[in-house]
């Protein structure tokens, strides 16, 4: 799996890939496959966006210090 892939192209992915899943009779170890994918996929997904969300936090705190900063300071 490409860790350098965009949280945009990794949602793309998964996204086909669950249409895979759902849109075809599939043998068991091609589905298993799929399944496997779409769950790395996920993974990281979420990875991606709990980063994110660390990101604006970081922000979040760095602007409430400025603000207190330019009010008490």
């Amino acid at each position: 799996m490409d860790k350098e892939m965009s949280l945009e192209q990794a949602n793309d992915l998964l996204e086909q890939t669950i249409k895979q899943l759902e849109n075809r009779a599939l043998p068991m170890d091609e589905s298993i496959e799929l399944y496997a994918k779409a769950c790395e996929l996920l993974a990281l997904c979420m990875k991606k966006l709990d980063a994110y969300k660390g990101r604006i936090e970081q922000i979040d705190q760095k602007l409430a210090r400025d603000m207190t900063e330019d009010n008490y300071g």
